[in-house]
Formats: structure tokens, C-alpha cells, sequence
């Protein structure tokens, strides 16, 4: 199967959108502050380099989810004028033959609404377990997005990849046929 694969964050959405997914909940609901010291402590573990970033993902959204829906939170964050407004208008002008994949580090709960808007039906991303918020699997990152895609559809040829980190999406970059940087929206074949 040939297909085109996009990274999300940064690339399609200008930004890091879990980042602003969790200060969209933070403003809506301020009880989560509550949740600071458990998830500080995970973030100084790894910045020390004691801890991984699944660790810390698991830390932040198992805090989260006991609290508050994420999946609902997810879907009024995507229907703000905000995120919505960060969505590179770039993307709809590419072209749409073959199949599209984005494959994301960032939670795949909260970028199924951004996929929703965007048209694509194949997003392969963090998962995470809606009760606990533990992350399931290894985050989606490099090396593990080839090995998702090709759970998902086998064998695979990359036509085109976009992504705006040259180095995280590496083993993708490596196997594309045609390679594109994007920056703030600025597409750059590389």
C-alpha cells in the first residue's frame, strides 16, 4: 500500500495541541491544579532522566482522568476557535490520491476530533486507557510509528512525509520517497 504521512503536532497543527489541550482543561476546569504536585514530580523525573516520557504522559493524563472526561474535554477543545485557528490551512491544499495517515506522539483520544475536521480516517497515535489514563503501549514516537502503520496495514511504501522535526520522524523521513519540512505553516521539500 502506498500512503502520504503526516506528523500533527507542529506540522498540520502549529504548535504542540497537547500542550494546549491541557491549558484549554486547566482554564475549564481549575480543580485540576490540584493535580500539579504528582505531575511536577513526574516531569522533575524526567528532566532528571530518571523517568520516560510514557511515564509522564501516564502520570498527567491518569491525574486528568480522574477528574474530568478527557475524550469530552477533547472534543470541546476541538471545537474551539483556538485550536481550530492553529490547523495549517496548508494541509487542505496537498494533494488527496493516496490514503492519508497522521501518526502522532500526542494522544490519539484527543486528535481523533482534529482528524474528524481534517478528513482523515487513518490517525495512529498515543493510545491511552480512557479510565485510568495510563497510555497503553509505547508512545508513538520515531521507530514506533513505522511499527504501528505497519500493524495497521502491513506492508507499506511512504510517498510523501511531512513532518517539522527532521530527527523524530527520522526512520519515517528515511523511507518516504519525497520529503517535507514544515515550519509555521511554510512547506519545504527537503
Amino acid at each position: 500500500m502506498r500512503i502520504d504521512v503526516y506528523d500533527f503536532d507542529g506540522t498540520i497543527y502549529d504548535g504542540d495541541s497537547t500542550v494546549d489541550y491541557v491549558r484549554f482543561c486547566l482554564r475549564r476546569h481549575p480543580g485540576l491544579l490540584r493535580c500539579l504536585p504528582r505531575v511536577a514530580g513526574a516531569a522533575l523525573a524526567l528532566a532528571a532522566g530518571r523517568s520516560s516520557l510514557t511515564r509522564f504522559k501516564s502520570a498527567l493524563f491518569g491525574a486528568m482522568s480522574r477528574r474530568i472526561d478527557l475524550q469530552a474535554e477533547a472534543a470541546a477543545f476541538w471545537r474551539s476557535e483556538g485550536a481550530r485557528a492553529k490547523l495549517g490551512a496548508w494541509f487542505y491544499d496537498t494533494p488527496r490520491d493516496l490514503p492519508i495517515v497522521i501518526a502522532s506522539a500526542s494522544p490519539e483520544f484527543e486528535l481523533r476530533h482534529a482528524a474528524d475536521i481534517l478528513g482523515v480516517g487513518t490517525l495512529i497515535g498515543t493510545r491511552c486507557d480512557m479510565r485510568s489514563g495510563e497510555l497503553v503501549g509505547k508512545n508513538c514516537k520515531g521507530a514506533e510509528k513505522i511499527a504501528r502503520i505497519r500493524a495497521l496495514f502491513g506492508e507499506f511504501e511512504v510517498r510523501a512525509m511531512y513532518t517539522d522535526d527532521a530527527k523524530a520522524d527520522g526512520p519515517l523521513l528515511a523511507i518516504a520517497s519525497e520529503r517535507y519540512l514544515v515550519t509555521h505553516g511554510r512547506v519545504e521539500r527537503i
